[in-house]
């Protein structure tokens, strides 16, 4: 018997439920897939340890400064990356890091204190240079990264002189073209503490130590 239109209507309906069904189920089960690898026994063994390193070396630095910074408050962001899909091409491996901050004021010019931790750091293996700003950021502000060749820790110092400059001190470092999940965050919660201590003529830092504790390939290198 022949194939009446209106089966063959219906036959075709089916077919498309179906096929839309597994791309659905696809497309769902690789969305997941992405914090599911965040969130590994592996990423999850290795933050623990490697977050107790970062604040031991972010208190060794604080102790190598001259002036004596007052401590305001912290920062942590645990996190991973991976390189964005880019036309049809798979996403590149995933690597986790450990991005902790110590806020500080001090007393000073923001050009000499930058220089007198440089020397003080230098002496403590880490490889430092200017970070500039872009000179149309608006932003009045020093900034400094370090390297330590030895463990590739990352160490960003950026200091600023007014609070039209504290967005600058978000301890996020941006990276164009990767996707991103955060595994823990927290903020600078002393915001408060930095307006008044910049009201009372003194101002602020925020010292950054980035340490990549698990990569799924080659681990990256700094500078991030």
């Amino acid at each position: 018997m022949a194939e009446t239109r209106s089966s063959r209507w219906r036959r075709l309906l089916v077919a498309a439920g179906v096929t839309g069904a597994v791309a659905a189920g696809a497309w769902y089960g690789y969305a997941w897939a992405w914090p599911g690898r965040a969130n590994s026994e592996e990423a999850s063994a290795a933050s623990p340890t490697a977050g107790a390193e970062v604040d031991r070396r972010l208190n060794d630095v604080l102790r190598a400064l001259p002036g004596r910074p007052q401590i305001l408050g912290d920062a942590a962001l645990d996190r991973c990356l991976r390189m964005a899909e880019f036309e049809g091409a798979d996403p590149g491996p995933m690597h986790c890091q450990w991005q902790k901050a110590r806020y500080v004021s001090f007393d000073g010019n923001l050009r000499e204190t930058a220089e007198s931790w440089y020397s003080a750091l230098d002496s403590q293996q880490w490889a430092g240079s200017p970070a500039p700003l872009p000179p149309d950021s608006g932003y009045t502000a020093e900034r400094y990264e370090y390297i330590d060749a030895e463990t590739q820790d990352f160490l960003i110092i950026t200091m600023v002189r007014d609070s039209g400059s504290l967005p600058l001190l978000d301890n996020e470092q941006r990276m164009e073209g990767f996707q991103e999940y955060r595994r823990e965050h927290q903020e600078f919660g002393s915001r408060k503490a930095a307006e008044q201590a910049l009201t009372d003529g003194r101002r602020i830092a925020e010292i950054t130590l980035i340490r990549t504790y698990y990569s799924e390939g080659d681990r990256p290198r700094p500078p991030y």
